[in-house]
């Protein structure tokens, strides 16, 4: 376990990607580099083996707003075997830059009471997959909540007007994620990192059309510094499955990476359609690569009647989603779900668990959703 200890109004802002080579270190010093041209007090907390935001930080003259740097090798063992990360209590924001390859039982040690986790995601089909399971980590896993929508993705190092920029931003679309900006590549990233600078510190004139889009990235950024932490951002899910139990439970919302990209091919062709709901999807079709199971339920305070709670949660499963379609994937059935709120889709397949209902029966145009007993059926429109 990995705590992060500082002041009580200190803000933490996390950048990972397990995948090498997406741009996190970037996207981690330009974020500390922003906060401190704005005059706050800012540590850059390196846990990468790299060690790749530390040496920018070497690099960075003596007349530049003010960064501190905190390396991994400044952890700490507590008597309990868990690490800890000091971060001093002058500072009023952390930037963590999360080592690459860190496992998905890990992802929690680092989303665990952030204000803000940033994605950056290459376009690729290789990353492009890479993304999925790791946003299907962090909302199993690590159980970070869509709905505080701590959560963004940055599209990094894009060329616009190709076919892959198209297809990342397809993808990133349907996840019901927030894309929360779109970085172009530019020499103008290596140029400041090899000063120690970050995009903002820049010759204005030189890095206009970055700093343009910048903007949608700081303005998320600090809506969500501005958000006060939740019980739901302070969980720490603890996991009492075997591995395999696990393996087995992202493995039926997961698809291989082949499987992976195909689904998203035909989200292409999905997306064509006037209505979902008035489509029949031919067996050789499927549904979109979007993570698919929904944040886990928040918990219910107030005691209810137990008849009163289940004809209540019934109809919030009613009211919430509508069953748009239902294909055969690999011998088995997935359930395309339209959420009637904000008209978003995702895919849910048999054993889901989804806002506490799990899907227990499907059909050609049904599916049945049991909790404690009880059952709900979705029918196809």
């Amino acid at each position: 376990m990995l705590i992060f200890k500082g002041s009580v109004s200190l803000r933490r802002i996390v950048v990972l990607n397990p995948k090498g080579g997406s741009g996190k270190t970037t996207l981690a010093f330009n974020l500390a580099g922003y906060l401190a041209t704005t005059g706050r007090k800012v540590a850059i907390v390196d846990m990468d083996r790299q060690g790749s935001s530390t040496r920018w930080l070497h690099n960075r003259s003596a007349d530049a707003p003010a960064i501190l740097g905190i390396s991994a090798s400044a952890a700490k063992r507590d008597a309990t075997g868990a690490q800890y990360i000091v971060v001093p209590e002058d500072i009023e924001y952390a930037v963590v830059d999360a080592p690459a390859g860190l496992p998905n039982d890990r992802l929690i040690d680092y989303t665990c009471g952030a204000h803000a986790v940033f994605v950056p995601v290459l376009a690729s089909d290789l990353d492009i997959h890479a993304a999925s399971r790791l946003i299907s980590d962090l909302l199993l896993v690590a159980q970070i909540s869509r709905r505080n929508g701590r959560l963004g993705v940055v599209a990094n190092r894009v060329k616009e007007r190709t076919i892959a920029y198209r297809q990342l931003m397809r993808f990133l679309n349907r996840l019901s994620i927030a894309v929360v900006g779109t970085l172009r590549d530019s020499q103008n990233y290596t140029w400041a990192a090899s000063g120690g600078l970050c995009i903002h510190e820049m010759q204005p004139s030189r890095v206009r059309k970055d700093i343009a889009q910048w903007s949608a990235v700081t303005q998320w950024l600090e809506r969500r510094l501005t958000m006060p932490l939740t019980p739901r951002d302070l969980l720490r899910p603890v996991h009492t499955e075997s591995p395999q139990k696990r393996k087995r439970l992202q493995t039926a919302v997961l698809f291989p990476a082949a499987a992976a990209m195909a689904v998203f091919a035909v989200s292409m062709w999905l997306s064509s359609a006037v209505r979902v709901s008035q489509v029949e999807l031919p067996v050789e079709h499927t549904a979109t690569v979007e993570t698919v199971r929904a944040a886990p339920a928040e918990p219910i305070v107030e005691q209810v009647p137990e008849e009163a709670s289940a004809v209540s949660a019934r109809e919030e499963l009613k009211g919430k989603w509508e069953l748009s379609g239902v294909v055969q994937w690999d011998g088995s059935s997935l359930l395309i779900l339209s959420d009637r709120h904000d008209h978003t889709s995702r895919l849910v397949s048999a054993g889901v668990n989804l806002d506490g209902w799990v899907v227990t029966d499907t059909g050609r145009n049904y599916a049945v959703f049991a909790q404690n007993g009880e059952e709900v059926r979705l029918a196809l429109h």
